[in-house]
């Protein structure tokens, strides 16, 4: 998103604050409630859209140097991103040829003197093309085997716009352009290629993984859920909508806006005042704010638990431990604000629909971001329409 674009975003959202509306879809959806605990639902989410749909991995900085890698099995399937010498990337199904075990002890970190792999139960060790070239003990105890057939089997993964993808089932192939649907040019200039990855923080939470991703998809609920945080900095219930392809991006507006009315338009800092959540289908956003952007990517364990991944990505590593200490800090409170409040209340909501009533889920049509969400589930599934749905253009 260069600049023009920004600055037209903000006139788009001045333009909202001053109309009290935000960004409609063309009507109310309603969604069964049993999709939130059907387990046939769920096993058909597991194999569709964490098996054989492309996986977001993460910004390209977070895998920036030759021998750099990042490992993850919340698909189902253990993967292995690691970037190779000739600056692209491999990726592979995660599993040691001999007895199965994970080639990595940490989920990112550096192949060791950063080309090779080796399995840290017996040793077998893999290049960073993925072929087996050793083998402790191998001429006497494995003298029969075809090492040149017991590679790590490759995945397909693919980069683009400062963004990595991979597809869980190795017997799957992808479109990259399909699968951004033009987001790419939205997200272009937040920094995907070069900033500081600071880390990730886990939460596992006892609720269904769509019910975590609806929290991240509206500002509807800022007032009443985050009145003594994020609603003392944004507006509630406002913002832009925009679709790609499967996935949206949405645009919030800080309570200090209007301060630009003052200010010439060749001196506006976009980001100072506004913020964007970016939907990637089926399961990540990646929320851009002034300094900085996070990824929350949420994963399926059970119908009714789910983990989150979140991570921060700085413009620079911190000068020292002191200013890393504060951003420490930062993304901690970022992190307990969602658990405390978004997490506590999400945790009843899934009581609720787990009592045995039936009755539907509306979502408003000032939720399009939730709506999309839903909709392409129901599309990739070849389910029905969710009544009365309709996500129009998003816009007002």
């Amino acid at each position: 998103m260069q600049r023009q674009q920004q600055i037209e975003e903000l006139k788009t959202l001045m333009d909202l604050v001053a109309r009290n509306t935000t960004a409609l879809a063309d009507s109310v959806m309603a969604i069964d409630v049993s999709e939130y605990y059907d387990p046939e639902q769920f096993e058909r989410e597991k194999i569709e859209l964490f098996r054989n749909y492309p996986q977001f991995v993460g910004p390209s900085c977070m895998i920036p140097a030759p021998g750099d890698y990042f490992a993850f099995d919340d698909t189902g399937i253990p993967i292995l991103v690691v970037r190779h010498s000739d600056g692209a990337l491999r990726a592979f199904v995660n599993i040691c040829s001999h007895r199965g075990a994970p080639l990595n002890e940490c989920a990112s970190g550096k192949a060791k003197k950063g080309r090779l792999f080796s399995c840290p139960y017996h040793g077998w060790t893999y290049d960073l093309d993925g072929a087996l070239v050793g083998v402790p003990f191998g001429r006497e105890g494995f003298d029969s085997i075809d090492r040149a057939t017991l590679g790590l089997k490759p995945l397909q993964v693919e980069e683009r716009d400062g963004m990595i993808f991979v597809m869980p089932n190795p017997d799957r192939r992808f479109d990259v352009d399909e699968i951004l649907g033009g987001i790419g040019e939205r997200l272009s200039g937040f920094g995907f290629q070069d900033h500081y990855y600071l880390g990730a923080k886990q939460v596992v939470t006892n609720f269904n993984w769509k019910l975590n991703m609806d929290t991240f998809h509206e500002y509807y609920h800022f007032e009443f859920l985050h009145p003594e945080t994020i609603a003392k900095m944004a507006y509630s219930n406002l913002g832009t909508y925009h679709q790609y392809g499967r996935n949206h991006s949405m645009g919030s507006a800080v309570l200090e806006i209007n301060e630009l009315k003052t200010i010439p338009e060749a001196e506006w800092q976009p980001r100072k005042y506004s913020s964007y959540v970016n939907f990637i289908f089926p399961n990540t956003v990646i929320f851009v704010v002034e300094d900085h952007f996070q990824t929350w990517r949420v994963y399926p364990i059970s119908p009714d638990r789910s983990v989150v991944y979140h991570s921060m990505f700085l413009p620079h590593e911190p000068a020292n431990e002191a200013e890393r200490g504060e951003y420490e800090q930062y993304f901690q409170m970022i992190n307990d604000v969602a658990v405390a409040e978004d997490y506590t209340l999400v945790d009843k909501i899934h009581r609720g629909l787990n009592a045995g009533i039936e009755r539907k889920v509306l979502v408003g049509r000032n939720e399009p971001g939730v709506q999309n969400m839903h909709r392409q589930l129901h599309a990739l599934l070849g389910q029905p329409a969710a009544a009365g749905r309709g996500a129009g253009s998003g816009l007002t």
